[in-house]
């Protein structure tokens, strides 16, 4: 066996031992064909398009896989092109959201029938590099930036909370949950639900966003640096939402529903509500198979995107400032919560 077939094949292997929907899936048809696509590749790289066309044979449109940081942008660019050369990609039914993408992390104090918002816009947390380690930095620059943001706005005592998660397209939740953890609340958060229906939670406590397992084993995978805070009582919250809402910007959606004081505005989200689990491969390349769907701290599954508790649809372009009709009913409902 040449090195190529040897590398798909333990990229097949990966694949039918975690995908999401492993047991459901055609495994001789899907390893035959994309066997077949790679006949006469000689290097991994060369192995890619077949790799595609077996991600797209996964019945989910989350999984994918990252390429080799060794690799020149323009050369990306164009095994980017050829992976997906004749292959059917899922078509977005909605048009883009007017807020995407989202990139600037943003804080606001908002003036609204006499009382004073905290607005914050999370963004969505990319991660550039393959090599896992080479993305701590800017990760753990984005968790402090959100935390301070949160810091400063409450020095303002603002009678409410907006998070506004419109356009944010996903990336990494792990630093997005520790930085605006002080409005989350402490506690579990959420659950990823694998196919077995074993659950594990993620959870968010004293400035650190992780994993829990039954066993009572967590991992930490994002913490603030600087002493953190809490806010106590919790304030009422509304999160806002939208079709560009996706993967990471969905989960932090989901670990607000269910928390107290908490509403949601906008419109249903992107449909990645599943947990991408990374698979590094020996050649630098990154596979990223959903393995898990997203249950809220009720218990609440979400199999394909989050419903709002109210549908704001948005209008075509960017609303000015001001006009933005989500951030006007979000306030209006702010304004009727009393103090605690």
């Amino acid at each position: 066996m040449s090195p190529a077939e040897r590398y798909i094949n333990e990229v097949l292997d990966i694949m039918q031992t975690n995908a999401l929907h492993r047991d459901s899936i055609a495994w001789p048809k899907v390893r035959e064909q994309a066997l077949a696509r790679a006949r006469g590749a000689k290097t991994s790289f060369e192995t890619y398009p077949a790799i595609a066309y077996a991600l797209t044979q996964l019945n989910e449109h989350h999984s994918f896989l990252q390429l080799p940081d060794s690799l020149p942008e323009e050369r990306k660019k164009a095994i980017h092109s050829e992976m997906w050369k004749g292959l059917p990609r899922p078509q977005p039914d909605r048009k883009a959201s007017p807020f995407s993408p989202s990139s600037a992390m943003e804080g606001h104090l908002d003036g609204w029938n006499g009382k004073i918002f905290a607005r914050v816009v999370v963004p969505q947390c990319i991660m550039p590099h393959a090599e896992l380690g080479k993305n701590a930095p800017s990760l753990q620059d984005f968790a402090e930036k959100l935390h301070r943001i949160v810091m400063d706005l409450q020095v303002h005592k603002p009678h409410g909370w907006i998070i506004d998660l419109r356009g944010n397209g996903g990336g990494n939740m792990w630093p997005m949950l520790a930085g605006i953890g002080a409005v989350l609340g402490e506690g579990d958060l959420g659950k990823f639900v694998n196919p077995d229906l074993t659950q594990t939670s993620w959870f968010y406590r004293a400035g650190k966003a992780g994993t829990r397992w039954g066993t009572g084993q967590q991992s930490i995978s994002a913490s603030i640096d600087r002493e953190p805070f809490a806010l106590s009582p919790l304030p009422p919250v509304a999160v806002l939402f939208d079709r560009g809402t996706a993967s990471s910007g969905e989960s932090v959606a989901v670990s607000f529903a269910g928390r107290p004081r908490e509403r949601s505005f906008g419109e249903h989200t992107a449909g990645f509500t599943t947990a991408n689990m990374p698979f590094p491969l020996s050649d630098g390349a990154v596979l990223y198979l959903s393995t898990s769907v997203l249950a809220d701290r009720t218990g609440k599954v979400y199999g394909d995107g989050i419903d709002p508790d109210m549908l704001i649809p948005e209008p075509e372009t960017r609303p000015a400032a001001g006009q933005d009709a989500a951030i006007r009913v979000a306030e209006d409902w702010l304004a009727q919560q009393g103090d605690q």
